[in-house]
């Protein structure tokens, strides 16, 4: 029997920091006042910016074909690629989750960039990115905590679009989740709807296990993270 959870989750519960947002932003510059005020404008207001959601659908029936690296959900195959493949292939289950931070912050990103301030659009599209990937984490420790009590470990998490993974298996994800997940939906051309969420899947085993840094496996050109640490 598959296992669902959903949650919704407060701006407060992400505990983020301006400390967590400024280096993302290349650090201290020469507009880092505007920045600055316009972070204060965030964290102020964040509680009436963000509906934040996320949850996640576990999967006990796979099936793992390392001759074509292909992953079988359910009944629905997956081409992961190498990478991903060898990542989950060692999973007894697999959690394929969903994480939104709403549609308001990239509609006033999309407003302030038209309004001719690319900075303040810019300051507010990062910080809805950073807002999601914090929720799912969110998200992925509530997993941890519920499979830990199985004597389960968890992968990290992985979305088509990264690992050379093709990103219009979108649709086949989706194709996975029940009606308790319509809080985000996926275009035609595979853009979720809010934009500021993301999807994918993550590895749950006995015999699993979890990189606390995985860049150097990606080909993600615009990763937060990815980007940190080169230029950190």
């Amino acid at each position: 029997m598959n296992t669902t959870a959903i949650k919704e989750i407060s701006f407060e519960e992400l505990l983020l920091t301006r400390e967590d947002v400024i280096p993302l932003l290349g650090g201290e510059s020469e507009y880092a006042f505007l920045m600055h005020e316009y972070l204060d404008t965030l964290f102020e207001q964040g509680k009436q910016i963000f509906q934040i959601m996320g949850g996640y659908l576990v999967f006990d029936k796979l099936t793992f074909n390392p001759e074509i690296r292909e992953i079988v959900i359910g009944d629905v195959n997956f081409d992961v690629k190498k990478i991903v493949f060898n990542m989950l292939k060692r999973s007894s289950k697999i959690a394929v989750f969903v994480c939104t931070a709403g549609d308001k912050i990239h509609e006033l990103s999309r407003q302030y960039m038209a309004e001719g301030d690319m900075l303040k659009g810019y300051v507010y599209d990062l910080f809805g990115s950073l807002v999601v990937e914090s929720a799912m984490d969110l998200v992925q420790q509530s997993l941890r905590l519920e499979m830990e009590g199985e004597g389960y470990k968890l992968t990290n998490r992985y979305s088509p679009g990264y690992c050379g993974w093709t990103v219009d298996h979108q649709k086949k994800l989706f194709s996975l989740l029940n009606q308790n997940f319509s809080f985000v939906t996926l275009s035609d051309s595979c853009l979720m709807q809010p934009i500021k969420s993301v999807s994918g899947i993550i590895g749950i085993g006995h015999d699993v296990k979890h990189n606390d840094y995985t860049c150097h496996i990606c080909d993600s050109t615009n990763c937060l993270y990815k980007n940190l640490k080169k230029h950190g």
